[in-house]
C-alpha cells in the first residue's frame, strides 16, 4: 500500500551551475503533474514530466528545479552605435545643467540595450545530472509515500479487525432473530384474532414479514466484502479506488442491517461499524 502524499528535495552541481529540486505529491484522483523550471529549462519540460509518470500513478505531483550560482562566462557584446547615440543626447542635456552634474560611462552601460549577455543554454552534461538527480530525487519521494502507506495500512487493518469483532457480535445477537420475530407475531396475533382464523394464511404473512426483517444475507455479504478488501490490500498495485469502492458496499450492507434490526444492542453495534468503514474511506482516499 502506498499513499499519495511525499515530499523529496536534493541539490546538485553542474560545470555551468548548481541547482535544486523539489518534489511534492499530494492526493487527488489521478495523476497530475506540474514542473516549475527556469526560461531555459521550459524544453526539458516533457521529459522531467515523463520521469515522474515512471514513479508515480496517481497523485498531484509538483517539480521544481531551481537553478542558482553560474559558473559558466556568457558571451557579453556592447553596442557601440547605442554608446554614441546616447552620448550625444546626455552631451546636450549636460549644457543645461549645473557643471557638477556631468554623466560618467557606467551611466550610460547602465542603459537597455547597451549591453547584452548571450542566451544561456543548457549543456548535455548539465541536463543528464539534472535529469539523474531527478530520478533520485522521485525515487526517495516514492520511498517516503511507501512509509506512509504502511502507517495507513496499519491504522486500516485495524479499523477492519474492529469492524470484524462488531459483525460477529451482531451476528451472534440475531442468530435466532428471525423465529423470535416469529413467534412474537404469532402469540401477539393470537391474543387478538378468533380462533377460527385462517391460521395457514396467518402463518404465510408472518413468514413474509419475518423474511423482511432477516439479516442474514446482508452480514453474509459484508463478511465476503471484509475479506475482499484484506485480499485487495497483499495486492503489489494502485489499489486506493478499489479499497473505496469495497468500503461503500460495506456501508450499504451495515445501512441495510440497520435498518432490517429494531434492537437497541444491534443498532449501537451498527453505530460503531458505520464511523469505523467511515475512517477507512478518509484513509483510503490517501491510497494509490
Amino acid at each position: 500500500m502506498e499513499s499519495m502524499t511525499g515530499y523529496a528535495s536534493l541539490e546538485g552541481k553542474t560545470s555551468q551551475f548548481s541547482f535544486s529540486i523539489e518534489v511534492k505529491t499530494l492526493n487527488t484522483k489521478f495523476l497530475e503533474v506540474y514542473i516549475n523550471v527556469p526560461r531555459f529549462l521550459r524544453h526539458e519540460e516533457a521529459t522531467y514530466s515523463s520521469a515522474v509518470k515512471e514513479y508515480m500513478s496517481r497523485g498531484k505531483v509538483e517539480v521544481s528545479i531551481d537553478v542558482f550560482d553560474w559558473s559558466e562566462d556568457r558571451q557579453i557584446s556592447i553596442n557601440s552605435d547605442l554608446i554614441k547615440s546616447y552620448f550625444k543626447q546626455l552631451s546636450s542635456a549636460e549644457k543645461v545643467l549645473p557643471e557638477d552634474r556631468r554623466f560618467s560611462l557606467d551611466t550610460i552601460l547602465s542603459f537597455d540595450g547597451v549591453v547584452t549577455k548571450g542566451r544561456t543554454s543548457l549543456s548535455s552534461d548539465s541536463q543528464k545530472k539534472i535529469e539523474k538527480a531527478l530520478h533520485k530525487a522521485l525515487a526517495s519521494a516514492v520511498k517516503m509515500r511507501q512509509q506512509e502507506g504502511k502507517s495507513i495500512e496499519r491504522d486500516v487493518l485495524g479499523s477492519l479487525k474492529a469492524i470484524v469483532s462488531n459483525v460477529s457480535h451482531i451476528s451472534k445477537l440475531t442468530k435466532n432473530s428471525a423465529a423470535e420475530q416469529f413467534n412474537k407475531l404469532k402469540d401477539r396475533v393470537s391474543s387478538l384474532v378468533n380462533a377460527d382464523m385462517d391460521t395457514q394464511r396467518l402463518y404465510t404473512e408472518f413468514a413474509l414479514i419475518t423474511d423482511r426483517l432477516d439479516i442474514s444475507e446482508e452480514l453474509s455479504r459484508l463478511k465476503d466484502h471484509i475479506a475482499k478488501f484484506k485480499q485487495t490490500c497483499t495486492l503489489n498495485e494502485a489499489i486506493g479506488k478499489k479499497l473505496d469502492f469495497i468500503s461503500q458496499e460495506m456501508f450499504r450492507e451495515i445501512n441495510t442491517i440497520a435498518s432490517k434490526s429494531n434492537r437497541s444492542d444491534v443498532a449501537h453495534a451498527v453505530v460503531d461499524v458505520k464511523n469505523l468503514i467511515d475512517k477507512i474511506r478518509e484513509q483510503c482516499r490517501n491510497v494509490v
